[in-house]
């Protein structure tokens, strides 16, 4: 019978480059919706913005995530966890 792996720490946190992933469907996502909403088709001026307003999405949703990913790697609040989380 083969060793058995040690068993990894669950944690709460995923990696930055999921964090960055996440950003980039959601600048998609935006990207998408700015191009049918204004019509993009139909102008260039309209077709230059929606990619201005995919990219502020990108940037903005990768760095939220990024900051709540790193504030939970740092929270110590709740390392102790030999007690049920309902007492």
């Amino acid at each position: 019978m083969a060793a058995s792996k040690s068993e990894k720490r669950s944690t709460s946190t995923v990696s930055y480059k999921d964090a960055f992933k996440v950003g980039l469907v959601c600048g998609v996502a935006v990207l998408i919706l700015s191009i049918i909403v204004t019509r993009a088709w139909q102008d260039s001026t309209a077709f230059g913005f929606a990619f201005v307003y995919a990219g502020a999405a990108l940037v903005l949703v990768s760095a939220f995530a990024c900051i709540l990913n790193w504030v939970m790697r740092n929270d110590t609040q709740n390392d102790d966890q030999s007690y049920p989380i309902l007492k």
